[in-house]
């Protein structure tokens, strides 16, 4: 059993780590290659990265439950390589072209992300698949803190135009290593939303919405935020994701060392924190104290995340997880889909600080949500 956990953990963190290295590149970047190459407005950035979402969200929503065991398997496969074409692809695209490739990769994401979360739970014992899951994070932490440090360093080389071909490589292992990962069989499978557990799915998408909406408002357009209020270089810009990510990474490396047991602490933290950075980042006084404040969103973004998961691990049956965990995901990238294109459009009424600054109420509003209507829940304290 042993041998087996330490192998499944190895492709595990192995597929996870380059499948969210590319992502967050591909997130991240799109925005800067579009405003910087292919002179998008703010607007237009934010749509950019809204079409993505809304065909991660139709794959992960409405295509990845349906599949059959087989289907799905392939279909992963197949995503993993598209990929790599993608990353090729986008390296020759042009202002209309562009927009089929950001396409292109969030479908492709869709049906990548929840199987990679499903493989991770599929151990039957309890603390085992937490603790899995927990390596899972960390190690979709250590890809954010790889990613932006080998980015960071290659932006003094490269342009945002060549910086995704340079991470071809980088994506070939989740293709080869998704011969491997491992999916739950068709036996008995559920993928209707009205035959699972719903409970343990809004709980978890509730408490990722208590940072999702700042997240992704952070992910798009804080190097842009820093470029135009600070005017500090493109390079410099990039690096603020390399605390944010790094604090997040030593989040995630202590719940595997330690993992939680009553998850309301754990989480009401996480939403005064964000709340705090949330502010911080507004309102600095200087770019340095913007360092500080995404080195202090770091925390929540590592902790809420794989909390999310473990409410879906203790609260669901194998066999409605395939469904549970595509349908959370989706959930998530609702927001991704709605926000930053209003946060875009309304940057040049409204600017920067404002809007950030407002990213609190949202905050406030999910966690209250939660701690009413699912802290007195089994799965939070068990």
């Amino acid at each position: 059993m042993k041998n087996k956990f330490i192998l499944v953990a190895l492709s595990i963190a192995i597929a996870t780590i380059s499948m969210r290295a590319v992502n967050n590149m591909i997130v991240t970047t799109l925005p800067l290659f579009g405003k910087y190459i292919l002179h998008f407005s703010n607007g237009e950035i934010g749509l950019l990265t809204s079409v993505s979402f809304i065909t991660t969200f139709l794959a992960t929503s409405f295509i990845n439950p349906r599949l059959s065991f087989k289907t799905r398997k392939i279909s992963f496969i197949l995503s993993t390589f598209l990929i790599i074409l993608i990353l090729i692809l986008i390296f020759y695209s042009n202002y209309i072209t562009i927009w089929i490739f950001s396409i292109l990769a969030g479908f492709s994401y869709g049906l990548i992300t929840p199987n990679i979360i499903t493989s991770a739970s599929l151990i039957e014992e309890r603390k085992l698949a937490e603790r899995l899951l927990a390596i899972y994070s960390v190690s979709l932490s250590l890809s954010l803190v790889l990613g932006p440090l080998l980015e960071t360093f290659l932006l003094k080389y490269f342009n945002y135009r060549e910086i995704f071909l340079l991470f071809v490589p980088i994506a070939l292992p989740l293709f080869i290593m998704s011969f491997k990962t491992k999916f739950p069989e068709g036996k008995n499978e559920k993928f209707s939303f009205k035959e699972i557990n719903k409970k343990p799915l809004f709980a978890s998408v509730i408490n990722v919405m208590i940072y999702n909406i700042p997240f992704s408002i952070i992910t798009v357009y804080a190097a842009i935020y820093a470029i135009d209020v600070y005017h500090v270089s493109g390079t410099l810009a990039y690096s603020i994701y390399v605390p944010f990510f790094t604090i997040s990474f030593i989040t995630r490396f202590l719940m595997v060392i330690r993992p939680f047991k009553d998850l309301r602490k754990p989480i009401t933290l996480s939403a005064i924190l964000t709340a705090l950075g949330v502010i911080l980042l507004a309102y600095p006084s200087n770019f340095y104290f913007i360092i500080f404040s995404m080195a202090l969103l770091g925390i929540p973004h590592g902790a809420i995340y794989p909390i999310s998961t473990i409410i879906i691990s203790r609260g669901t049956k194998i066999n409605e997880r395939n469904a549970v965990n595509s349908y959370f995901v989706a959930f998530g990238n609702i927001i991704v889909i709605v926000v930053p294109p209003i946060f875009g459009f309304l940057i040049p009424y409204l600017g920067y600080r404002l809007l950030i600054a407002s990213l609190v109420f949202p905050v406030i509003v999910f966690f209250l949500i939660l701690r009413k209507k699912y802290f007195k829940e089994l799965f939070m304290k068990v």
